[in-house]
């Protein structure tokens, strides 16, 4: 973490301008003295009217700036500007984390308000503030709502003014739109001001928002509503500034938030938060003082600057320029006297300070004499007339004590509303609390009082009909004045704009309401209990858990005794919303208190004690992972309701019955009727099939089968009965995956395809997310083209993360951007790169088994890539296997699969084998018919064949032949995906039998060439490595030539893929066929000396002499492929030594490599070249006037 401190004197503070009059205007500088220190006189004046339109005789509080803060704000413009130059480089971070630290009043919002001018300068740049409210602490995302409002604010006046109509945010609402889906409408309930920059659909609303009731789902769904608001409108607006001010009262859900943006790994725009906070506030266990310690630790891997600002109180030279600006005078020693008093009053705070002289004036301690036109005041008498303290609240209160009562009271009534409020809402109360001997209206008091208030350095205007406080203290001070402190009078305004406000208002400021009535002392009320109801739910909904927990501990204790009786469905609510809600706190004795409370009642049905039911489950299940217990309490729900499940180990035979009377149901079924079905009404029913899901789900942990097709089949028949559910959908495409799993292909296909209309109907993207992966991941991907699931899988991502399913969505994620293209033998390094995304992505929201699997498959890729020290170990940065230990049987089976991948590419084929052997079909009982089962399957046989053909032993052929037969098995059946394993293995089966050579050399180029045309560069390797393996060993000796080429079609696409660990060991191969005399491969020994050499700086002349000698002999020998890849590789070496001759050498290199690539006909590879070498150009022209701008600079210092 960066860390920033200045000595007294360099420390400024915060300033608040005031709203001048518009016929303010200068005065030329007198030729008289700026000050007299005779004592004052007042000077004669002709009306007193005629003073007040007089702006010379005001302090210039505008003229102070940002005085004595040179170093801070040069070091907060480097930060942006590093922000900026960094986008724009392509290299460095994209993020930066800003603190600004101190005490209150130091300066610390008028710092960060600094850089809003150089923002405004950049072309789309937007700088917006937040602020986090003393009095609202339980307002959830405060300060993050009022910051985002203000970028929509903007955004929505840009697309108003004609330059932006078609400019760069023109699309930005669709965009948000298309993103978001239905779930923008809970961002818009957040942030209104959200609605102005999104279009309108044709219904005229944005669709409902209603979702899962999974409290942890919520919480994540609308991190990633953020997540992705955020970058959308980072994409558009550049740089994107927010300043969150005092931190320090941030609810933890804002913390959350607050974390996601900052270490998203998937946003590369630029984007800075400047968080401010009082230092005295945040002590060790501070909750933002834990915070800043886990940012500072991850931020190297989550890609984000951490800057640490301390902004201290002034020294006596900077007050002193302070109180020069304010008086307009320019000479210091007038100034220095009072200067040394103010600092010795004041103790430097500028807050504090500003105060200071404004309570000079107003006493008359300090005035402007007309005649003199000059500002004049007695030392002497300030120093004996004032006394210093600690307590700027205290000063504040003396100067408030003297101002009219009227203004006293609206300041009072200001001080129980947040620090911005509207002027209506003041008027409200104004309205129905009015000011003692006032003989004016309401209205006419705010209109006439506010504008003097603003004046007074109380106020400040933020926008039409809207005023803010300058500073919390000011407001801290109107809130001890009077009664306004009181419990009583607080409830009073409570009510007032409980009674007063309109609807929407009410909805807007209902945490502020409920906090003001609560402060009352209430008795037992259940119209009070309700309002507290109300903001629970609502801060629930904003997954605000602290704050929905202590709304609903406090409706609670305002029901009235009887209340069992009285009001059944309130009290139900109220403990249900509190129930959940001390889980997700992780307070369990208070949720089983609350639970037991519920459970005990007589009256009760099971549908109304459903909630304390599903959060009873949630406990047991995702927290306690007691799976038994979770079961039972399944049935017994389930038994309540009507539906009676098996108890134990029931029948296979009963099962399977049970498995093919639902398929008989389900397939008499039309069609049609899945199309338009009929939705579940009947509440009873709904409770049941919300159960069987959780049973089906519990079952799966708990690895019971029997249990997982109960649940589904009744899950099937219910939906027959009585109508599609949210669950109806996932049902069919999960029973779907049990058919292909007994491989019943055609019935998987058809329940996943009716799962998949189903879903369309329910408009649940909580579930969606669900059947989509299961439906495509786990069924058609073994009858349609893999190609064909990628775009369902992302679909199932972006479904997944809006509504919270974030198991789902991960799982979506890592088929989409890892397994898939793995599957498809797509390039590494886009693979490898999305992997560790998505694992920092899982590790963050709590995935801990996705987040091992996907760091396994990490380390995989780097092992292949060359990344690694070890080839078929996974250990590395990534993963460490000797530390590794997990009883999860999914990860233990992920575990032995990469295992085996590594072992087969890697060419260690008995040890993959034997595993083979030993492992048989684990992995598919685990995962069932999940797609990469295709994969391992077919790599176990690949090593089986090839330790059958090097042992000849059965036991080996007779496994490999079983898979085979497999393969065929799927074919037959209509996978359109595996006819290169079939052509592969019959190679291979043929390979074993010299009479069916013949045939061997058909099937390997036949899978060959398809591998090849499909860009399945893995298998493209890994076919011609094992076809030159079998033409050395069975071949006559003119073969050999033909196993060299097929070799070095290997090590070629290998590359491609980007396995570069295992194209080196070819090449060890190939340098020891040179030292056997074979005359063919010395390009190979050079190529692979200067790649060896190239790994350490004292190698790199001989890298070079060893690349120019094996790129002469390729181009000679007419070996046009090897010739562009030794260019490339050789372009790669020079612009990684870094000298700026080199940078030219390394351009012309790969200009080379794209004539060579061209002349073997390669045009997909000269196509990602010439893209690559448009980059290279365009860094090389920046730096080369880089270059000259130094130069020309250094030419100009010395002349």
């Amino acid at each position: 973490m960066e860390s920033q401190y200045s000595g007294m004197s360099d420390y400024s503070s915060e300033m608040y301008e005031t709203e001048l009059s518009s016929n303010s205007f200068a005065v030329r500088k007198s030729s008289t003295p700026s000050a007299s220190f005779r004592p004052i006189q007042k000077p004669s004046m002709r009306s007193h009217e005629a003073v007040q339109e007089l702006t010379i005789n005001k302090l210039r509080y505008e003229s102070i700036g940002l005085v004595g803060r040179e170093k801070e704000t040069k070091t907060l413009k480097s930060r942006l500007r590093r922000l900026v130059d960094g986008h724009n480089k392509d290299g460095g971070m994209k993020k930066e984390l800003i603190f600004l630290k101190g005490y209150s009043g130091a300066g610390k919002s008028k710092l960060a308000d600094s850089l809003e001018r150089t923002v405004k300068k950049t072309q789309n740049g937007i700088f917006v503030r937040g602020k986090f409210d003393l009095n609202n602490k339980d307002k959830p995302y405060s300060g993050i709502v009022e910051a985002f409002g203000a970028i929509c604010q903007k955004i929505a006046r840009r697309l108003q003014s004609k330059k932006n109509k078609e400019g760069n945010l023109s699309d930005i609402g669709n965009e948000i739109l298309a993103k978001l889906g239905s779930s923008a409408q809970l961002l818009v309930s957040l942030i209104p001001e959200l609605e102005a920059i999104l279009p309108v659909s044709d219904e005229g609303s944005l669709g409902d928002v209603s979702e899962s009731n999974d409290y942890q789902a919520e919480q994540e769904r609308f991190k990633y509503l953020f997540r992705v608001l955020t970058q959308v409108l980072t994409s558009h607006c550049s740089p994107l500034v927010l300043v969150l001010d005092d931190l320090q009262w941030a609810d933890l859900s804002s913390m959350e938030v607050i974390d996601t943006l900052i270490s998203d790994p998937q946003n590369s725009n630029p984007f800075m938060v400047i968080g401010c906070f009082r230092s005295n506030e945040v002590d060790e266990s501070h909750v933002l003082s834990m915070q800043m310690k886990d940012w500072s630790g991850k931020k190297e891997k989550y890609g984000f600057n951490m800057t640490d600002i301390e902004v201290g109180s002034f020294g006596v030279d900077s007050v002193n320029q302070i109180i020069m600006a304010m008086l307009r005078i320019d000479d210091a020693d007038i100034t220095q006297r009072l200067a040394e008093i103010c600092f010795k009053r004041t103790h430097g705070n500028p807050f504090f300070l500003i105060q200071f002289v404004a309570m000079l004036e107003e006493t008359e301690l300090l005035t402007f004499n007309l005649g003199l036109l000059k500002w004049v005041w007695d030392e002497e008498v300030i120093e004996n007339e004032t006394m210093s303290t600690s307590n700027v609240v205290d000063l504040l209160q003396a100067r408030m004590r003297k101002l009219p009562m009227k203004m006293q009271q609206l300041l009072q009534y200001a001080s129980c509303l947040e620090s911005t409020f509207k002027i209506s809402t003041l008027g409200l109360i104004l309205k129905n609390h009015a000011i003692p001997g006032s003989k004016t209206e309401p209205e006419e008091d705010v209109l006439t009082l506010l504008p003097k208030l603003v004046l007074g350095q109380y106020f400040e205007r933020c926008g039409v009909g809207m005023y803010r406080w300058v500073h919390d203290k000011v407001q801290e001070a109107a809130l001890s004045l009077g009664d306004a402190s009181t419990s009583l009078f607080q409830f009073e305004i409570g009510s007032i704009l409980y009674h007063s406000l309109e609807a929407r208002e009410l909805e807007e400021a209902l945490f502020v309401v409920v906090d003001l009535i609560s402060k009352g002392g209430l008795q037992r009320r259940s119209e009070f209990a309700e309002l507290n109801l109300r903001a629970a739910e609502k801060a629930r909904t904003m997954s605000a858990f602290r704050s929905a927990a202590a709304f609903s501990s406090k409706g609670i204790s305002l029901l009235p005794r009887d209340t069992w009786t009285t009001d059944r469905s309130l009290t139900l609510r109220l403990y249900s919303m509190g129930c959940e809600m001390e889980l997700a706190l992780g307070r369990h004795e208070v949720m089983e208190k609350y639970c037991s409370e519920v459970l005990s009642q007589p009256g009760l049905s099971t549908l109304e004690k459903l909630p304390i039911y599903f959060t009873k489950f949630q406990k047991l299940c995702t927290i306690d992972s007691k799976y038994e217990e979770t079961i039972d309490l399944c049935c017994d729900v389930l038994k309540e309701l009507g539906c009676r499940v098996p108890r134990g180990t029931s029948s296979p035979i009963k099962v399977m019955s049970l498995l093919f009377r639902t398929y008989r149901k389900a397939k008499k079924t039309p069609k049609a009727s899945f199309e338009t079905p009929r939705l579940m009404k009947d509440p009873t029913q709904k409770a049941i099939m919300g159960f069987l899901y959780r049973l089906y789900i519990t079952s799966i942990y708990n690895s019971s089968a029997l249990r997982i097709v109960f649940s589904l089949c009744h899950q099937i028949e219910l939906t027959l009965k009585y109508g599609a559910h949210d669950f109806s959908g996932s049902a069919y495409a999960m029973l779907g995956a049990v058919a292909a799993t007994l491989g019943d292909f055609e019935t998987g296909a058809y329940f996943a395809e009716m799962g998949l209309l189903i879903q369309q109907s329910v408009a649940s993207k909580y579930t969606e997310s669900l059947t989509l992966c299961s439906a495509y991941s786990s069924v058609l991907a073994w009858t349609k083209p893999w190609q064909s699931c990628l775009s369902p899988m992302k679909k199932g991502y972006v479904c997944g993360m809006s509504s919270g399913n974030v198991e789902m969505a991960l799982s979506s994620a890592m088929n989409y951007y890892c397994s898939f293209p793995y599957l498809m033998g797509k390039p590494l390094t886009s693979i490898e790169t999305h992997c560790g995304q998505l694992v920092s992505q899982a590790e963050e929201v709590k995935q801990s088994d996705t987040a091992i699997i996907g760091r396994m498959l990490w380390q995989s890729y780097l092992n292949y890539m060359g990344r690694s020290m070890e080839t078929v170990r996974l250990k590395g940065t990534a993963f460490d296997c000797d530390t590794f230990a997990s009883d999860v049987p999914l990860v233990g089976a992920w575990r032995q699969a990469i295992d085996s991948d590594l072992l087969l590419f890697f060419g260690e084929f008995e040890l993959a084998a034997e595993l083979a052997i030993q492992r048989g079909e684990g992995y598919k009982k685990v995962v069932l018919s999940w797609f990469l089962v295709m994969m391992e399957t077919f790599q176990r046989g690949v090593a089986l064949y090839a330790m059958a053909r090097r042992t000849k032993k059965r036991l080996y052929k007779s496994h490999a032949r079983k898979i085979l037969g497999t393969i065929q098995g799927w074919i037959k059946k209509g996978n359109p995906n595996v006819h290169h394993y079939d052509w592969l293995l019959r190679a291979e089966e043929a390979a074993l039998d010299k009479k069916n050579h013949a045939t061997a050399d058909e099937m390997y180029n036949k899978a060959i060439v398809y591998t090849a045309r499909a860009g399945h560069l893995h298998h493209a390797a890994l076919f011609n490595e094992r076809y030159s393996d079998f033409l050395l060993q069975n071949g006559p000796y003119y073969a050999e030539d033909k196993a060299q080429y097929r070799l070095e079609q290997a090590i070629h696409y290998y590359q491609e893929w980007g396995a570069e660990a295992h194209a080196r060991k070819i090449l060890r191969t190939i340098q020891g066929w040179i030292k056997k005399g074979n005359p063919n491969v010395h390009h190979y020994d050079w190529f692979l000396r200067a790649e060896e050499a190239a790994l350490d700086k004292k190698g790199h002349a001989t890298a070079d002499e060893l690349y120019n000698k094996a790129i002469v002999y390729t181009a000679r020998a007419g070996h046009l492929h090897h010739a562009g890849l030794f260019n490339e590789r050789y372009s790669d070496f020079l612009l990684q030594k870094g000298t700026y001759y080199a940078e030219d050498e390394a351009q012309y290199r790969l200009e080379q490599a794209i004539h060579y690539h061209q002349e073997w006909g390669a045009e997909a590879k000269v196509e990602l070249l010439q893209k690559k070498l448009s980059g290279l150009a365009f860094i090389l022209d920046s730096n080369k006037l880089r270059s000259e701008a130094m130069t020309m600079t250094m030419v100009s210092l010395m002349d």
